[in-house]
């Protein structure tokens, strides 16, 4: 029997591929702004980071005042075009079947707005496997911050101690969250983290495909 009582998931590069849809609507943002776009790759290092310090990493120039236009910019193309490049990792709906029919309730928390973490959890068919879904509304204080596990998560599951819960997460903002929460936390190496921060944040598992999750999750 598992340790574990409650899983959290992170969403963007654990269980959905998301890289695709995040970098063509943040390019595309750019483009809007008549602004030259960052490199693929600078895009994808900054999956996992809420948006409005995305666009101040990637544009450090851009004034306060504009980043609100610029994040809902991004949600616009995001809703019309974004929904069309997701899928989830090989093996992920399997998985949270397992878990679920093995009692472990699971959850999701995200730094992406939770009306697109809801829209997409439906679209993918996963929608109804969870008890807790969280995601940005304007009022959390999004991750690393532990503040949601403490005001949102562990009240709603008052008869489990903190051992009894793993965050899945492919990101140092997963990894810090699960510190600063004092909570076991699995790396999903397979998503969009930088292998060194992760690796150097000492995870108490590291997977390198979702399906390996099981092992852990039964064990």
């Amino acid at each position: 029997m598992s340790q574990y009582k409650l899983i959290i998931f992170d969403f963007d590069g654990t269980l959905a591929i998301t890289h695709k849809a995040i970098i063509s609507c943040i390019t595309k943002t750019f483009e809007n702004f008549e602004i030259e776009p960052p490199e693929t790759d600078t895009i994808r290092g900054t999956i996992g980071i809420n948006l409005p310090n995305t666009f101040k990493m990637l544009h450090p120039a851009i004034e306060e005042s504009a980043i609100g236009e610029w994040v809902e910019t991004y949600r616009s193309f995001y809703r019309t075009e974004g929904e069309k490049q997701l899928d989830l990792f090989p093996g992920t709906k399997q998985v949270l079947q397992v878990a679920s029919k093995s009692g472990l309730s699971l959850g999701v928390f995200s730094n992406k707005h939770v009306s697109f973490v809801n829209l997409f959890l439906e679209k993918l068919r996963i929608h109804g496997l969870f008890d807790l879904i969280v995601g940005d509304n304007g009022q959390i204080l999004q991750k690393p911050n532990p503040s949601v596990f403490h005001s949102i998560i562990k009240p709603l599951f008052p008869e489990l101690d903190n051992s009894q819960v793993l965050m899945v997460g492919d990101t140092a903002v997963d990894l810090l969250f699960a510190k600063n929460a004092g909570i076991d936390v699995c790396w999903a190496a397979y998503g969009y983290g930088n292998r060194a921060e992760c690796l150097a944040l000492a995870p108490t598992f590291a997977i390198e495909n979702i399906s390996e999750l099981a092992a852990i999750v039964q064990n």
